[in-house]
This record gives C-alpha cells, structure tokens and sequence, in this order.
C-alpha cells in the first residue's frame, strides 16, 4: 500500500487537476446514492484532458475492508476508476474521518495512492497544502481523541473480528446519528473563526503555501487569507455538488457550484441538459 506521509519530499504534479470530496455514498442509500454516483462518473468524463483526480475523502459514508470483504456496490464507478487509471490519470485519495480504514483495495484495483495526512504538493508550479481537512491542529481535541482511537491499529483489528453485517450496521448508524446532531449553522463558514482558517494561518507563520485545498466541513469556500495565499474547501458531493478544478492555464484553482446556487458551473450544466 502506498502511504504517503506528511512532510516528505514534495511531489511536483502538473496538468488538468480535479478535487471532488465528501460524496458519502451510500446515504442516503440506492437510488439517490447511485444517481450521484453517476453523476460523479459524468463530471469526471467531462473535465477533458485530466491528469490528476484528487478525492479528498469521505467519497463513501462507511468504508472498512476486511481481508477477503469490501462492501458491496460501487461496481460502476470502480471499474470506471480502473479505466482512468489506465488511460494514466493518476488518482489521489486522501482518507477522511467516514473512510479512515481504508487499505490497500484501492491501491491494487485502480493504483491510487493513498495519503493518510494532509500534505504539501507543489501542484502547476504552485505551493499547494492538500488534504481532506479534519481535525487539524489541535483544534477539536474531543474529535481527535475519537479519531486516535479509530485509527489505533489494535482497535481496528479488534472491529475486524465483528460480522461485516454488524461491523457495517454499527458504523452506519453511527454516522446517521452524528448528521442529526448537526444544526444548520454547523455547515456555514465561519470566517476567521474556522478551525481550517485558524490552522491555515499556523502553517502561514512557518511555510510558504500558495494555496490550501480542504474539504470536510461540506462548506464550499474561496477565502483570501493574504494577497498572496488563499484558502478553498471544496464543499461536497451530497448537496452542493461543488468541486475545484486546476489546470497550468490557469493562475489559481477555480472552484464551481451547482447552479442552484447561482454558480456557473459547466461540466454540471452539460449534465444536467443530457
């Protein structure tokens, strides 16, 4: 498995770049999930001559792989992800707080590379700070407990050894309890006052960043944080079906929205007129 921790060498990519995040497939569950599947697959398809697919985790609500289980589904959009990989898109997947059990499946099928942190890449010439944006800095210590603990190699072969009927059905109504404990102002921007911001700004102090591209908060976001350093969060493929795109043409990422939120966005415009 290819792991590729904080603060090695950076990685110098160059091309057409596209960062989608936060799909959480599988809720809610079949049709409404499978349709956004598709709809990914469409966006992918039409983002022209990629090089680079950067999926910044929680792309699925739940993921765990056992030795000999994955779950089940998904058929149509690996294959299509094995095929990218093919035509030599290189695939980034950055592991979220939904799929922090993630393997080597992705790996062996369609030859992602897996980043367990978030990590400095230098992306079209540009200084970029990447990753899927939870918990960092120190900011939410309850959450960082829980997720040391998740990510505790003892504790997960300890849930390896549940059923994948239990081991899933656990996990999954887990995940529907913590989205109602969310209000609607959990998912507004909060300026200066964003955990992301504030760690943003910490990394300022000491490195040169040109751009950090976050997800996790479900908030799609373009914020100066100096004139010469800005900060994005893609947002999701849940509601807003939001994503960056970032090419050598152009000067910075250019982050799109669906057009319910009176944002123009191509790729889902051609979508949405199929």
């Amino acid at each position: 498995m290819k792991i590729i921790e904080e603060h090695t060498q950076i990685q110098e990519l160059n091309g057409h770049c596209l960062f989608v995040s936060d799909a959480h497939f599988r809720t809610p569950q079949d049709a409404p999930s499978a349709q956004r599947e598709e709809m990914l697959i469409q966006l992918i398809q039409n983002a022209g001559s990629l090089q680079h697919l950067f999926l910044l985790g929680d792309i699925f609500d739940f993921w765990f792989e056992y030795r000999d289980v994955v779950p089940k589904g998904y058929v149509r959009l690996f294959a299509f992800l094995k095929e990218l990989s093919q035509q030599g898109v290189q695939i980034h997947y950055f592991i979220g707080n939904h799929d922090m059990w993630v393997e080597d499946y992705f790996t062996e099928l369609f030859g992602a590379n897996i980043y367990a942190d978030a990590q400095l890449l230098l992306i079209n010439g540009r200084r970029c700070f990447v990753g899927h944006g939870d918990g960092l800095g120190g900011k939410q210590p309850r959450y960082m407990m829980i997720k040391h603990i998740f990510r505790f190699r003892p504790n997960q072969v300890l849930y390896s050894m549940l059923h994948p009927r239990t081991a899933f059905s656990i996990a999954r109504f887990c995940s529907q309890r913590s989205r109602e404990s969310h209000d609607e102002a959990t998912f507004q921007f909060q300026g200066e006052q964003e955990f992301q911001v504030m760690y943003a700004r910490e990394v300022l102090t000491t490195t040169d960043i040109d751009f950090f591209i976050f997800a996790h908060r479900h908030v799609p976001m373009r914020y100066d944080l100096t004139p010469s350093c800005t900060f994005y969060n893609v947002g999701d493929w849940l509601n807003h079906f939001s994503y960056i795109t970032f090419s050598s043409e152009n000067q910075e990422p250019i982050l799109h929205y669906d057009s319910l939120n009176n944002n123009y966005s191509p790729h889902l415009e051609e979508m949405s007129s199929r």
